[in-house]
């Protein structure tokens, strides 16, 4: 009888440690400025990220969401359903996206061109003052973009 108890007591530790593993997810690799669609399996009832300023979440229903670089770096996401079981647990890893990107250095300037298929400027985080009319016009080209 003590056997099966302690059979039984390691099946139920078991079952809990299965269950806390279905709750938790491999890493988002998510680039800057691009998006990741998630599809869960149950309704959300409550999304939160650790620091917004690194990755954001928009909620398009209650089981699709998609989850945006917003500075690189790495944060974490947590999904909530029904009496707060935890749908999905996992860290967001925000990187650059480096596909046809040519990087020149002149001593400690550095920039960097997108070249698909002709090349221009691609400002980014911490390219310093070189960069700063390009991302002047980028931030204009985008304002004027919002009121048309």
């Amino acid at each position: 009888m003590r056997a099966f108890r302690a059979f039984a007591a390691v099946v139920a530790a078991l079952g809990v440690f299965a269950a806390a593993e279905t709750a938790s997810a491999r890493d988002i690799r998510v680039a800057l400025d691009q998006a990741f669609p998630i599809r869960l399996a149950e309704a959300a009832e409550g999304v939160a990220v650790g620091n917004p300023s690194i990755a954001g979440v928009s909620v398009q229903n209650d089981r699709f969401l998609f989850v945006t670089g917003r500075s690189y770096g790495s944060t974490n996401l947590v999904v909530v359903g029904a009496n707060g079981r935890v749908l999905y647990s996992g860290r967001i890893v925000v990187s650059p996206d480096e596909t046809d990107v040519v990087m020149v250095t002149r001593g400690v300037q550095t920039a960097r061109l997108e070249c698909t298929p002709l090349c221009r400027p691609r400002p980014d985080i911490g390219d310093g003052e070189v960069s700063a009319s390009v991302n002047d016009q980028i931030a204009r080209h985008a304002s004027t973009a919002r009121s048309n």
